[in-house]
């Protein structure tokens, strides 16, 4: 069987590209473990969470290898992981989404001086956020709750750092000004959602 240029082109090794060894794939693995295993288990619990990750992890260390020059291999590990839970959420006839109330309980996890006041304030967070569009709660699902960097939340939702940055910053204003948060004294800095 003859080959043609094309195949013969696709099969040789880019010069110069990275390869991905063993050591990149055991450092990359310990650095977002934890918080891709956070955001599956957040949605379908820890059993199956834990199982969701270990196929969205075995995928992304068969496919990594042979893409060793891809820019965003994060991006790529949660959109398989996002596609691994719409296919596990699909067979349980749900849909997945940043729910208000998850984003909520994510805003009150810091500290609790007052129970009662955490609570009044987590429902009045969750029906705001209820306000927001799906893309917006996705992008402060990603930053808030999942802990990624705007770098990243973009690649995931495929929108450029900037585009990112105004629909994290559309959102936060959109919370802010929302009749069900103005009895709350919301402190806010130029810079959050930049980081």
């Amino acid at each position: 069987m003859l080959l043609g240029l094309d195949q013969v082109e696709a099969d040789r090794p880019i010069v110069g590209a990275p390869v991905v060894d063993e050591a990149m794939l055991a450092d990359f693995y310990e650095t977002h473990v934890d918080k891709l295993f956070r955001f599956l288990a957040g949605k379908v619990g820890r059993d199956d969470g834990g199982e969701l990750l270990s196929q969205v992890f075995e995928e992304f260390f068969a496919w990594w290898p042979e893409h060793p020059e891809h820019p965003k291999p994060v991006a790529t590990l949660y959109r398989i992981a996002r596609c691994r839970l719409n296919d596990y959420l699909r067979c349980h006839g749900r849909v997945e989404t940043f729910e208000a109330e998850e984003l909520a309980e994510a805003a009150a996890e810091g500290a609790h001086h007052d129970e009662l006041a955490d609570v009044v304030r987590r429902v009045d967070l969750a029906a705001a956020l209820r306000e927001l569009t799906e893309r917006e709660r996705q992008a402060l699902g990603l930053h808030y709750v999942v802990d990624l960097p705007v770098k990243d939340c973009a690649e995931v939702m495929e929108v450029g750092i900037d585009n990112m940055k105004k629909i994290l910053k559309t959102a936060l204003h959109k919370l802010r000004r929302s009749p069900l948060m103005e009895s709350y004294q919301i402190v806010s800095t130029a810079k959050e959602a930049h980081r």
